[in-house]
């Protein structure tokens, strides 16, 4: 099912996703004329005269993950340009993003993704999730075992995050999406597996370290143009990036961070 036709008059989309009401609905404060601002969402009764409210029959039977992990590894199911920045729901949008849009074009990446200031390892962050997310040691020992089986390079630097990428309509971004939502399918079986960014992070690593990625890190969802707030909260977080950790594939990287 598509949910999109397409606008030629809009050059790139912006996507969020919300559902059993676990945020709340933040309308952009400042809008681009040429973008189309998409919400996927199971609340038939939100509104917005900002965002394009999309409604996903298929998505109703499933869990709260499920659905969410449905929508972000399938991108362009919803949108009707080529180029998306999907952003998590927990992203106040405070300014156009008219300038990440262009510098991410004029670069020539064939993604942008968000680097994680706070972990080189994802073992680290299974371990924190373990910790303080109340994620089941049971399910970090599961996916750690499979990376293992995988021979994943823990040693190697770099880690992602999953709050925010920018993907274009290519068979690339297409193929990553599709193996990372297939393995977290495999891991939860019969449902889906809850941490998606740790298997992501493997997904890029392992399989598509010759791609050209257009760096940013948490600075640009703690700007003029973004705020990452609290869960279902209008209060902001406080998440600085420590900039020595920017590696990815091995390497220190370039960020390209908005002011």
């Amino acid at each position: 099912m598509n949910f999109c036709q397409i606008n030629r008059l809009m050059k790139y989309s912006i996507l969020m996703y919300n559902f059993n009401n676990y945020e709340i609905l933040r309308d952009p404060l400042e809008i681009d004329d040429e973008a189309e601002y998409i919400y996927v969402t199971d609340n038939k009764t939100l509104k917005s005269d900002k965002w394009k409210i999309v409604y996903d029959p298929r998505l109703e039977k499933l869990s709260a993950f499920e659905k969410c992990y449905y929508v972000r590894f399938h991108l362009f199911e919803y949108c009707s340009t080529d180029i998306c920045i999907y952003l998590d729901g927990s992203i106040q949008i405070k300014r156009s993003l008219r300038q990440l849009y262009e510098n991410f074009v004029n670069s020539g990446c064939d993604i942008g993704l968000s680097i994680n200031g706070c972990f080189n390892d994802l073992r680290d962050d299974y371990h924190f999730w373990t910790k303080h997310r109340n994620y089941p040691k049971s399910c970090a020992d599961k996916c750690l075992h499979f990376l293992k089986l995988e021979k994943y390079d823990f040693d190697r630097k770099g880690y992602l995050e999953c709050n925010i990428r920018i993907c274009k309509n290519t068979a690339l971004n297409r193929e990553i999406d599709e193996r990372t939502y297939d393995t977290l399918k495999f891991l939860g079986k019969p449902g889906i597996e809850r941490f998606d960014q740790p298997i992501y992070a493997y997904i890029v690593q392992h399989y598509f370290s010759n791609i050209k990625v257009f760096c940013f890190s948490r600075n640009t969802i703690m700007s003029s143009y973004l705020t990452w707030c609290w869960h279902n909260t209008a209060k902001p977080r406080i998440a600085p990036i420590t900039e020595s950790k920017c590696y990815l594939f091995g390497n220190r990287v370039k960020l390209n961070d908005l002011e």
